[in-house]
């Protein structure tokens, strides 16, 4: 600017040399108004490129901005053009190179990662906004070559051009993956709290646990399995899996599959991202692979320090896990666990009460009898007394014992000493030895009534009668004809000379009717008394 005003004034001064005079008034006037002029010129040109530079380093900043978050991207669309111009963190998540949207790409460039599921109704949200010249708000998802699914929330306008036709259609993009999976996380919980609220199969249960977890997942398999820790086997009960995967319930073996056995057992989670890289499934992938497993979780459930029960999720393609969704898997086993427990204890209740009805009356019927044949054989009032309450109460033993152990059946051991209590002011007189078996309720009731008349008819007829005599009581488990056999042996010896009795009581009568389902063999030798029972053991 200087130069061309040094310029001016050069003409103007020899303008007046050659004159003699100074230049016309009316020259001088435009002379001034022409350097002005120029002067003006100059500053707006100074001034635009001032603001060039400064809406340029808003864009950068803005831009810089916007992609640095990695998680918000933006595009605009010249519609007459069909180019999508977007910023690269745009392009990488429609799958499309940043390099060619920065240059500007088809728009059908950028729909193809779009979810399948969701291309029609994205395509006609957006086909109402560019008809309208109206805002698009969206939500919808994205589907990775990888098989990510990743959730979008996409803002943006479309402008009408003069004439009314739509022109431009600029937005942004954000990723909230997260926040839907958090959602739907939440909605799965108070999914499953619904849903296991009236169930108390065990089966149902697991399979609805699994259903809702692998949906909230987005899994190919979930399910739910009982160990058996010294096994170290698993019954996966019903198992939901995604169209065309195979069901996995049944027994497996945790071996046949790797070691991740190892890491449950200890009560850590196990994670696979891959099977056929992992050290603990490598060798076993082809197995896992052919099951539709690549990645895989177990939640172990430990009960009293050993491994219980385990929850697992399967996806047959590629998976990053995060900790919101190892967090999940957590929750999920352990109130599935809590409504398997529930549904246990409910069964086992329902269970304690039919046999509690069962047994109770059973136990009348056995008192009726015993009062009802003791009375009879009774020579008067106090003879039924002095034989009736030792049989209640032997009878009462018997089933101390029973409930002391398992509902179901107790140990020869604790039947034979319980019969024997009564006469446990004869120390040293019996000799009693044999394996721990377990006999069920009705023969361990059987096997308590008859040693008590065994012990009884010692005391007053036979070996226990005298000081010098002795009991020896043994058993054992033998094979007859094929079948696993429980024997047990009564012997007396050192007492008084031995013969068949003249009359057949209750007490005969009980002792030769056997265990229940058994046999009885008795031998009255002189030298004493030998009572073998027998009776078939379940395998």
């Amino acid at each position: 600017m200087r130069s061309l005003l040094q310029d001016v004034e050069a003409d103007a001064s020899r303008a007046e040399d050659s004159r003699g005079q100074p230049a016309d008034r009316d020259y001088q006037l435009d002379l001034a108004d022409a350097v002005s002029g120029i002067a003006a010129s100059d500053d707006l040109a100074v001034e635009l490129r001032a603001s060039q530079a400064a809406l340029a380093l808003i864009e950068e900043r803005l831009a810089f901005a916007v992609e640095a978050s990695g998680a918000l991207g933006w595009w605009d669309w010249d519609i007459a053009l069909d180019r999508v111009y977007a910023g690269e963190v745009f392009a990488r998540m429609y799958g499309v190179d940043p390099a060619e949207a920065a240059a500007g790409a088809p728009l059908t460039a950028f729909v193809d990662g779009i979810h399948p599921d969701d291309r029609e109704m994205v395509a006609a949200k957006i086909a109402a906004t560019a008809a309208e010249a109206a805002e698009f708000r969206e939500e919808y998802r994205l589907l990775g070559a990888d098989g990510t699914v990743t959730w979008v929330y996409a803002r943006g306008r479309c402008y009408h051009d003069t004439e009314g036709r739509p022109s431009r259609f600029p937005g942004v993009v954000i990723d909230i993956t997260d926040r839907k999976c958090t959602e739907r996380r939440k909605d799965a919980l108070i999914e499953l709290g619904d849903r296991l609220r009236d169930r108390d199969d065990v089966g149902e249960i697991t399979f609805a646990a699994a259903e809702v977890m692998a949906r909230a997942l987005g899994a190919t398999r979930a399910g739910y399995g009982l160990v058996d820790h010294a096994d170290e086997s698993i019954v996966v009960q019903p198992d939901w899996r995604s169209p065309g995967a195979a069901s996995i319930a049944g027994l497996h073996r945790f071996r046949d599959y790797g070691s991740f056995v190892d890491d449950l057992k200890r009560g850590e989670t196990v994670i696979i991202t891959d099977v056929a890289t992992d050290p603990r499934s490598r060798g076993m992938s082809d197995t896992l692979l052919a099951l539709g497993i690549r990645v895989l979780v177990n939640v172990p459930i430990v009960e009293r320090g050993r491994l219980a029960a385990v929850a697992f999720v399967h996806y047959d393609k590629p998976h990053r896990w995060t900790d919101e969704e190892i967090g999940f898997v957590r929750t999920m086993a352990d109130r599935t666990q809590a409504a398997v427990a529930r549904a246990r204890a409910e069964e086992q209740q329902r269970w304690l009460n039919g046999e509690l009805s069962h047994r109770l009356k059973n136990t009348l019927a056995m008192v009726q009898s015993i009062a009802t044949q003791t009375l009879r054989n009774a020579a008067d009032l106090d003879a039924a007394r002095e034989d009736l309450v030792p049989r209640l109460i032997a009878l009462g033993k018997a089933h101390d014992i029973l409930l002391a152990g398992s509902r179901e059946s107790a140990e020869v051991a604790d039947v034979v000493g319980g019969a024997l209590a009564l006469h446990a002011g004869r120390e040293g007189r019996f000799e009693i030895q044999g394996a721990v078996i377990r006999l069920d309720s009705s023969v361990a009731l059987s096997l308590s009534l008859i040693l008590h008349e065994l012990a009884t008819n010692a005391a007053k007829y036979g070996s226990l009668s005298q000081e010098s005599g002795r009991v020896s009581v043994s058993w054992t488990v033998v094979r007859v004809n094929g079948e696993t056999t429980f024997r047990l042996v009564w012997t007396e010896r050192d007492g008084p000379a031995v013969s068949p009795p003249s009359r057949r009581g209750f007490g005969s009568r009980l002792i030769e009717r056997g265990l229940a389902g058994g046999s009885v063999a008795i031998d009255y030798a002189p030298e004493g008394l030998t009572c073998t029972l027998e009776a078939l053991l379940g395998e």
